[in-house]
């Protein structure tokens, strides 16, 4: 067995936290991840796993064994790295983006990278759902607001501003409100993401405050709160990067601009093994110029 291959396979195991999204990860069959794992044991003598047909877990030797390997496949990689660099970035990026934000700033990024990096095949999938990057095989992925995994590498690439919009059909029935503390007599669209989506932060009169919403609507996804917000369904606070034309073109209004809400991160997250590619971060560096 090739000691590399079977190191490559065992970190993937680990990270991915299955044979299963190993196999996917590192693009061989479960049988082969087994295959390696049992040699790569059988050759240092030791168990690296404990296995149940429901659960796994590191040994005590398999976690030693784990950080060994990371820093032997980190100076392998360090130096393809070099080499990579020198004659140029080639092979294939993976990149996972939500789908409104991913359909104007992701794809323009994509498109430059494409002409600067004619070599590197670019696959881009947009979706609201969030995606496992080690399950699915994804290099990167962007990502707005609080990241839920503490596990992945995070590089910040730009902020989003929460703007409180509503469709004019809604004001005309309802109103607008003019002061914060107007909006619980409102009926709201309540995003998921958000830390607590029953209550939305504004600063008044140079202080943080949470104000209680409550509305009949509740998704995980900007752009799924969008469709009844656009129908004049309730009043809806969103990042602005999902905003689009919308504003501009006044199927929404822009609510209490005199009292700002909070902001949210836009990222770029990986998986600590892609970390140092070159073309993970020439991709970023052309993204967060975008965003900017």
């Amino acid at each position: 067995m090739d000691r590399i291959q079977g190191m490559r396979t065992f970190v993937a195991v680990v990270e991915a936290g299955s044979f299963a999204a190993a196999s996917k990860r590192l693009g061989i069959t479960g049988k082969l991840v087994s295959k390696y794992i049992a040699a790569l044991e059988a050759e240092l003598g030791m168990n690296l796993l404990h296995r149940t047909t429901r659960s796994m877990s590191l040994t005590h030797d398999g976690r030693i064994y784990r950080e060994g390997c990371r820093r032997v496949l980190n100076e392998i990689d360090l130096l393809d790295i070099s080499l990579e660099s020198s004659r140029g970035l080639k092979g294939t990026l993976r990149v996972a983006a939500p789908l409104t934000f991913g359909e104007t700033t992701v794809a323009a990024a994509a498109l430059e990278f494409m002409e600067t990096h004619p070599e590197v095949t670019i696959e881009l999938q947009l979706s609201d759902e969030y995606v496992d990057l080690a399950e699915e095989g994804f290099d990167l992925a962007v990502r707005i607001g609080t990241l839920k995994d503490s596990s992945l590498v995070a590089r910040k690439l730009g902020e989003a501003r929460l703007l409180v919009v509503a469709a004019p059909s809604y004001i005309e029935r309802h109103g607008a409100p003019v002061h914060p503390d107007e909006l619980s007599a409102h009926i709201c669209i309540r995003d998921a993401n958000n830390p607590d989506p029953n209550r939305w932060p504004f600063l008044i009169d140079g202080q943080q405050v949470q104000i209680p919403i409550s509305g009949p609507f509740l998704a995980n996804s900007p752009p799924a709160c969008l469709l009844p917000t656009l129908a004049g369904k309730g009043i809806f606070i969103c990042p602005h990067v999902f905003l689009g034309d919308d504003l501009a073109q006044g199927r929404l209004v822009h609510l209490l601009p005199g009292f700002p809400s909070r902001t949210i991160a836009i990222q770029a997250v990986q998986l600590p093994s892609a970390f140092r590619k070159p073309k993970v971060a020439a991709f970023i560096d052309i993204l967060r110029r975008h965003i900017r």
